[in-house]
Protein backbone atom coordinates (compact mmCIF):
# COMPACT_ATOMS: atom_id res chain seq x y z
CA UNK A 1 0.00 0.00 0.00
CA UNK A 2 2.66 2.10 0.57
CA UNK A 3 3.81 2.14 -3.13
CA UNK A 4 0.00 2.78 -4.04
CA UNK A 5 0.27 6.10 -1.66
CA UNK A 6 3.95 7.09 -3.49
CA UNK A 7 2.25 6.84 -6.82
CA UNK A 8 -0.54 8.40 -5.88
CA UNK A 9 1.61 11.26 -4.76
CA UNK A 10 3.17 11.49 -7.80
CA UNK A 11 0.04 11.56 -9.70
CA UNK A 12 -1.54 14.08 -7.77
CA UNK A 13 1.74 16.17 -8.19
CA UNK A 14 2.04 15.34 -11.90
CA UNK A 15 -2.07 17.00 -12.01
CA UNK A 16 -0.84 20.20 -9.86
CA UNK A 17 1.87 21.29 -12.61
CA UNK A 18 0.34 24.20 -14.51
CA UNK A 19 -0.08 23.57 -18.13
CA UNK A 20 -2.84 23.26 -21.33
CA UNK A 21 -5.11 20.90 -19.00
CA UNK A 22 -5.17 24.11 -16.37
CA UNK A 23 -5.25 26.77 -18.71
CA UNK A 24 -8.56 25.44 -20.75
CA UNK A 25 -9.53 25.08 -16.92
CA UNK A 26 -9.51 28.42 -16.24
CA UNK A 27 -10.84 29.47 -19.93
CA UNK A 28 -13.93 27.39 -19.92
CA UNK A 29 -14.37 28.53 -15.73
CA UNK A 30 -14.22 31.99 -16.71
CA UNK A 31 -15.99 31.81 -20.13
CA UNK A 32 -18.87 29.63 -19.50
CA UNK A 33 -19.53 28.70 -15.58
CA UNK A 34 -19.49 26.41 -12.93
CA UNK A 35 -20.96 23.43 -14.90
CA UNK A 36 -18.63 24.39 -18.08
CA UNK A 37 -15.36 24.09 -15.78
CA UNK A 38 -16.68 20.77 -14.47
CA UNK A 39 -17.66 19.29 -18.09
CA UNK A 40 -14.19 20.35 -19.17
CA UNK A 41 -13.09 18.74 -16.14
CA UNK A 42 -14.49 15.16 -17.09
CA UNK A 43 -13.29 15.79 -20.56
CA UNK A 44 -9.64 15.93 -19.58
CA UNK A 45 -10.33 12.75 -17.42
CA UNK A 46 -12.03 10.78 -20.08
CA UNK A 47 -9.40 11.52 -22.00
CA UNK A 48 -6.48 10.32 -19.43
CA UNK A 49 -8.35 7.18 -18.80
CA UNK A 50 -8.40 6.91 -22.77
CA UNK A 51 -4.33 6.74 -22.35
CA UNK A 52 -4.49 4.97 -19.23
CA UNK A 53 -6.70 1.86 -20.92
CA UNK A 54 -4.12 2.24 -24.24
CA UNK A 55 -1.14 1.96 -22.04
CA UNK A 56 -2.17 -1.27 -19.88
CA UNK A 57 -3.20 -2.83 -23.95
CA UNK A 58 0.25 -2.10 -25.17
CA UNK A 59 -1.14 0.19 -27.95
CA UNK A 60 0.96 3.60 -26.58
CA UNK A 61 3.89 1.38 -26.46
CA UNK A 62 2.94 0.55 -30.36
CA UNK A 63 2.39 4.32 -31.13
CA UNK A 64 5.87 5.11 -29.50
CA UNK A 65 7.69 2.74 -31.35
CA UNK A 66 5.98 3.97 -34.66
CA UNK A 67 7.81 6.85 -35.31
CA UNK A 68 4.98 8.17 -38.03
CA UNK A 69 2.01 7.13 -35.84
CA UNK A 70 3.08 9.17 -32.86
CA UNK A 71 4.78 12.18 -35.25
CA UNK A 72 1.09 12.69 -36.64
CA UNK A 73 -0.52 12.46 -32.92
CA UNK A 74 2.08 15.37 -31.68
CA UNK A 75 1.58 17.51 -34.30
CA UNK A 76 -2.08 17.55 -34.30
CA UNK A 77 -2.12 18.14 -30.56
CA UNK A 78 0.11 21.20 -31.64
CA UNK A 79 -2.08 22.38 -34.15
CA UNK A 80 -4.98 21.60 -31.97
CA UNK A 81 -3.19 23.89 -29.22
CA UNK A 82 -2.34 26.58 -31.10
CA UNK A 83 -5.45 27.34 -32.11
CA UNK A 84 -7.19 27.64 -29.17
CA UNK A 85 -4.56 29.92 -28.13
CA UNK A 86 -5.40 31.82 -31.20
CA UNK A 87 -8.95 32.06 -30.45
CA UNK A 88 -8.72 32.79 -27.01
CA UNK A 89 -6.05 35.71 -27.29
CA UNK A 90 -8.97 36.91 -30.22
CA UNK A 91 -11.89 36.56 -28.09
CA UNK A 92 -13.41 39.95 -27.75
CA UNK A 93 -14.02 41.88 -24.26
CA UNK A 94 -18.24 41.94 -24.83
CA UNK A 95 -20.09 39.83 -22.05
CA UNK A 96 -23.20 39.14 -24.49
CA UNK A 97 -24.79 35.51 -24.42
CA UNK A 98 -23.43 34.90 -28.13
CA UNK A 99 -20.05 35.20 -26.92
CA UNK A 100 -20.58 33.41 -24.30
CA UNK A 101 -22.67 30.44 -25.62
CA UNK A 102 -19.68 30.06 -28.61
CA UNK A 103 -17.14 29.93 -26.02
CA UNK A 104 -18.37 26.68 -24.31
CA UNK A 105 -19.90 24.93 -27.44
CA UNK A 106 -18.62 21.93 -25.80
CA UNK A 107 -16.06 21.67 -22.89
CA UNK A 108 -16.38 18.14 -22.75
CA UNK A 109 -14.69 17.42 -26.45
CA UNK A 110 -12.16 20.67 -26.09
CA UNK A 111 -10.93 19.16 -22.39
CA UNK A 112 -10.97 15.62 -24.32
CA UNK A 113 -8.87 16.84 -26.95
CA UNK A 114 -6.42 19.10 -25.00
CA UNK A 115 -5.22 15.92 -23.48
CA UNK A 116 -5.61 12.96 -25.85
CA UNK A 117 -3.52 14.07 -28.62
CA UNK A 118 -0.38 15.25 -25.70
CA UNK A 119 1.97 11.85 -27.15
CA UNK A 120 3.79 12.90 -23.97
CA UNK A 121 1.18 11.50 -21.42
CA UNK A 122 1.29 8.59 -23.26
CA UNK A 123 4.56 8.00 -23.30
CA UNK A 124 4.63 8.75 -19.45
CA UNK A 125 1.96 6.20 -18.64
CA UNK A 126 3.89 3.48 -21.01
CA UNK A 127 6.74 4.20 -18.62
CA UNK A 128 4.78 3.88 -15.28
CA UNK A 129 2.71 1.25 -16.22
CA UNK A 130 5.14 -1.32 -18.12
CA UNK A 131 6.45 -1.50 -14.48
CA UNK A 132 3.59 -1.20 -12.28
CA UNK A 133 0.85 -3.30 -14.04
CA UNK A 134 4.05 -6.68 -14.69
CA UNK A 135 4.65 -6.13 -10.56
CA UNK A 136 1.22 -5.76 -9.23
CA UNK A 137 -0.57 -9.34 -9.17
CA UNK A 138 -3.42 -8.43 -7.22
CA UNK A 139 -7.14 -7.12 -10.08
CA UNK A 140 -7.75 -5.29 -7.31
CA UNK A 141 -4.78 -3.13 -6.98
CA UNK A 142 -4.10 -2.89 -11.02
CA UNK A 143 -7.45 -1.80 -10.89
CA UNK A 144 -6.46 1.25 -8.37
CA UNK A 145 -3.64 1.88 -10.07
CA UNK A 146 -5.55 2.69 -13.48
CA UNK A 147 -8.49 4.55 -11.40
CA UNK A 148 -5.91 6.77 -9.31
CA UNK A 149 -4.24 8.76 -12.48
CA UNK A 150 -7.67 9.67 -13.66
CA UNK A 151 -9.25 10.66 -9.50
CA UNK A 152 -5.93 12.98 -9.32
CA UNK A 153 -6.58 14.70 -12.25
CA UNK A 154 -10.32 15.07 -11.47
CA UNK A 155 -10.05 15.80 -8.01
CA UNK A 156 -7.29 18.38 -8.51
CA UNK A 157 -8.91 20.61 -11.13
CA UNK A 158 -12.38 20.85 -9.06
CA UNK A 159 -10.86 22.14 -6.82
CA UNK A 160 -9.33 24.55 -9.05
CA UNK A 161 -13.04 24.91 -10.41
CA UNK A 162 -14.61 25.43 -6.92
CA UNK A 163 -11.75 28.21 -6.21
CA UNK A 164 -12.60 30.04 -9.31
CA UNK A 165 -16.59 30.29 -8.52
CA UNK A 166 -16.06 31.52 -5.13
CA UNK A 167 -18.29 35.11 -5.78
CA UNK A 168 -15.62 37.38 -4.49
CA UNK A 169 -12.89 35.59 -7.23
CA UNK A 170 -15.68 35.52 -9.77
CA UNK A 171 -16.12 39.38 -9.62
CA UNK A 172 -12.56 39.87 -9.84
CA UNK A 173 -11.77 37.54 -12.77
CA UNK A 174 -14.83 38.61 -14.63
CA UNK A 175 -12.86 42.24 -14.62
CA UNK A 176 -10.02 41.13 -15.43
CA UNK A 177 -11.49 38.57 -18.32
CA UNK A 178 -9.94 39.57 -21.39
CA UNK A 179 -6.66 40.12 -19.69
CA UNK A 180 -6.82 36.50 -18.52
CA UNK A 181 -8.16 35.09 -22.09
CA UNK A 182 -5.18 36.62 -23.54
CA UNK A 183 -2.75 35.10 -21.27
CA UNK A 184 -3.95 32.48 -21.01
CA UNK A 185 -4.37 31.93 -25.01
CA UNK A 186 -0.99 32.49 -25.45
CA UNK A 187 0.62 30.37 -23.16
CA UNK A 188 -1.76 27.89 -25.19
CA UNK A 189 0.38 28.58 -28.22
CA UNK A 190 3.67 28.57 -26.56
CA UNK A 191 2.47 25.25 -24.97
CA UNK A 192 1.58 23.82 -28.97
CA UNK A 193 4.66 25.28 -30.33
CA UNK A 194 6.67 23.79 -27.57
CA UNK A 195 4.70 20.55 -28.17
CA UNK A 196 5.15 20.49 -32.09
CA UNK A 197 9.06 21.33 -31.80
CA UNK A 198 9.47 17.82 -29.22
Amino acid sequence: MTEWLVFAGIMLLGAMLPGANTAIILRNTLQGSRRDGFITALGLATALAIHVVLSVLGLAALIERTPILYEAIRWLGSAYLIYLGIVYIATRSSNDDADSQESSNNPFIAGMMVSLFNPKILIMFVAIFSHIVAEVSSIALQILYCITPVAAEFGWLSMIILLLTRPSIQAWLKRARTTIERVIGGGLVLLGIKLGLG
